[in-house]
């Protein structure tokens, strides 16, 4: 049974060890840089980074999915609504990932408010035809808020991750703010940001070469 906040509790059956194997290999597959630096996450929370990062693919994927923005619209009213329905109590709809969201919201590792932000936010870049404005830093917040309740690197956050997106979309070969140490308690959020360098000097990394970085990330908090 998963209970939320300011509602009757809901029954939902938790997804199957086979099913969240299949949204981790797809997150895996289109997000590998993240994937990575997740998998230094205690277990729990790793599981709650996957659904994130599941749900950060479903948003990002529409420009690519639809050719009118009608279409794609009816898409995010989709999700938004589906978020809502679990706010309310609601049972999960049949989608993998909302159950995945319905499973780690009601364990209380994601906040569906935060959730809506990200629908939105993807939504406005979407709509402003603006890959730029997609909300990296945002969901980086959200995945570090997975891991602790506080720390004191929001600033670098903000700071970084739009020069990560802007590398790894190959918009510009610049590095990039120097930042202080990521907090060891959020590093497995955003280590994968140390790929900056490679992504400015050669494009994108094999995939040896983005674990042994990102592993150095996550024992240094050098990004």
């Amino acid at each position: 049974m998963i209970r939320h906040m300011g509602s009757m509790p809901t029954e939902t059956n938790p997804l199957s060890k086979s099913q969240w194997a299949a949204i981790d290999k797809r997150v895996r597959k289109v997000d590998e840089d993240r994937w990575i630096s997740s998998r230094y996450a205690p277990a729990a929370e790793r599981q709650a980074l996957t659904a994130l990062y599941a749900l950060a693919y479903e948003l990002a994927r529409v420009r690519l999915a639809v050719t009118e923005e009608t279409l794609g619209l009816i898409r995010y009213q989709w999700w938004r609504d589906a978020l809502a329905e679990l706010e309310a109590g609601k049972p999960s709809r049949e989608h993998d990932v909302c159950l995945a969201i319905a499973e780690e919201s009601g364990a209380g590792r994601l906040k569906l408010g935060a959730l809506q932000k990200l629908v939105d936010a993807y939504e406005a870049a979407f709509v402003a035809q603006d890959r730029s404005r997609e909300p990296e830093a945002w969901l980086a917040l959200t995945a570090a808020s997975v891991l602790t309740s506080h720390h004191d690197w929001a600033e670098e956050i903000r700071d970084v991750a739009p020069a990560y997106a802007a590398l790894r979309r190959s918009e510009t070969k610049a590095f990039g703010p120097h930042v202080k140490p990521v907090p060891k308690s959020i590093r497995p959020a955003v280590a994968h940001y140390r790929l900056r360098k490679h992504y400015s000097e050669k494009g994108e990394p094999n995939a040896v070469t983005k674990r042994l970085t990102i592993l150095k990330a996550i024992r240094t908090g050098q990004v």
